[in-house]
């Protein structure tokens, strides 16, 4: 992993870094997705499934999501700075969710990638994950401005 990079639970003070993150590698979300309105909710849901990736300044370099139901565990929100990829932040945080769901007692965790994001698949693929043969289908429950 990149040099002086720690990996540590979402702080508040994370917030303004993880948006702007988000927003820099994730710039065609749906309004659903705004970042702000996601920290809220997780933060209210469950914090102790979201982490950051901090540089020795404290920069936030990376941040990765985690849910968990009591049967099965996901993986949201995935992010890493373009000027810090490839230095092993990625895994490192995907290693740190899937330790912590493990620890609940999770057996199998799930993730969502588009399927024109070539390159994330084969990120996930390298690190042993597989396709599941399965329909992903979705229901948005309310408009988001």
């Amino acid at each position: 992993m990149g040099a002086g990079i720690a990996i540590r639970r979402y702080g508040p003070g994370d917030a303004d870094a993880v948006v702007a993150l988000w927003e820099t590698c994730f710039p065609d979300d749906p309004p659903r997705n705004a970042p702000r309105a996601v920290i809220a909710r997780k933060v209210d849901r469950d914090p102790d499934l979201f982490w950051v990736a901090v540089d020795s300044a404290g920069d936030v370099a990376g941040a990765v999501l985690a849910g968990y139901d009591g049967y099965r565990g996901w993986l949201y929100h995935l992010a890493v700075a373009p000027d810090r990829r490839r230095e092993g932040i990625a895994t490192a945080l995907v290693d740190a969710a899937v330790e912590a769901l493990s620890g609940l007692g999770c057996v199998k965790v799930n993730l969502q990638v588009r399927e024109s994001n070539a390159a994330v698949v084969a990120f996930y693929a390298s690190l042993g994950w597989t396709e599941d043969a399965t329909v992903s289908l979705g229901r948005t429950l309310r408009a988001f401005d």
